[in-house]
């Protein structure tokens, strides 16, 4: 909205990240749909995780997993149920006599079991789970599957229908290197490794770097997951220069909280210029209106396949990385394009 607001409204802007959504594959990984989970039983407003899923599909992005994902949901079901019956059941009254002490528990949804319950919104652990899965979890894989439909409108696609062929020597060498930074879990590497190769096999699939549009490229892989970031960035960037990942802040405060077309043409129609046309000393900073005045001016004499190619290179960037958030580093953004 502080964007809209500093163009004077220009429903451009709304037009543009409204046209970007629809364009967007996300594959939604765990450290993404755990947390969403363990908000279940809270208000409305406080489902961060929760939100970002359902604001983004409610803007037309394609929410999807693949077989590692949902195997690994599954996986991660028994280790709770296994961890509530052998170490947890037998003291429920210490966790639940002070919440402080359930920091002792590495498990979010754990956590998030104990505080439904103190509040009474829950009584056991398996009616819990049930709001999820089957207690036993003998549908688990089918459960959640159906589960992340209804909730979020994530589709389910089986691996085989990806048709995507992976290196093995490259999938070989990334899931050992992400083992040795996930002190020794060689399942959970191996899972994020095929998930990862897989987003840029679908890349190169579908002939998205040949795509001259200014959107930038369609299939990202949704995650929080930083370490597994800076891995996949050491053993893989002279193959695939730009990542993988897409910022969960880029889709929350650019696409799942961003005002649609259609609301943008009617504030248009209602305020401008009548309030926003009294305001004109809002405007950026100094500095980084010369970055983008100057950005405009190097290219006002280049043909428009140039500027689509910048668009899109500035689109990628402003989707995976994080240092953009803030102004110094946009101001060294600049600088470093402006050199180049």
């Amino acid at each position: 909205y502080m964007l809209m607001f500093l163009l004077q409204w220009d429903p451009k802007v709304a037009i543009y990240f409204q046209s970007l959504a629809d364009k967007l594959t996300l594959f939604i990984g765990n450290s993404i749909l755990i947390p969403a989970f363990s908000e279940y039983f809270l208000d409305d407003i406080n489902k961060r995780h929760w939100n970002l899923l359902r604001g983004a599909r409610k803007a037309g992005v394609n929410l999807v997993v693949s077989d590692p994902i949902i195997d690994e949901l599954v996986s991660h079901f028994e280790i709770l149920r296994n961890s509530y019956y052998s170490n947890i059941q037998e003291s429920e009254d210490f966790y639940l006599e002070d919440e402080y002490n359930l920091t002792a528990i590495p498990h979010i949804i754990m956590r998030a079991y104990f505080y439904a319950k103190k509040r009474g919104k829950i009584n056991s652990f398996d009616k819990f789970i049930n709001h999820f899965v089957t207690p036993d979890l003998k549908t688990a894989k089918v459960d959640f599957i159906q589960l992340l439909k209804e909730m979020f409108g994530i589709e389910y696609i089986p691996e085989d229908e990806l048709d995507v062929k992976i290196d093995s020597k490259i999938q070989e060498k990334l899931t050992e290197e992400l083992t040795h930074s996930k002190g020794g879990m060689s399942k959970k590497a191996e899972v994020d490794a095929q998930l990862i190769l897989s987003v840029y096999a679908l890349r190169e699939k579908n002939k998205e770097t040949k795509d001259t549009s200014i959107f930038g490229y369609r299939t990202w892989w949704l995650s929080k997951d930083t370490t597994t970031f800076r891995i996949v960035k050491k053993v893989i960037s002279e193959r695939h220069h730009e990542s993988c990942y897409i910022r969960p802040d880029f889709l929350y405060n650019y696409i799942a909280l961003a005002p649609k077309q259609e609301e943008v043409k009617e504030i248009y129609d209602d305020l401008f210029p009548s309030l926003l046309g009294v305001n004109l000393s809002y405007h950026l900073p100094n500095d980084v209106a010369e970055n983008v005045q100057k950005s405009i001016n190097d290219h006002k004499e280049l043909p428009n396949y140039r500027k689509q190619a910048t668009l899109r290179r500035y689109t990628d960037r402003l989707k995976t990385d994080n240092s953009l958030r803030k102004k110094k580093n946009l101001n060294a953004f600049f600088e470093e394009e402006f050199k180049e």
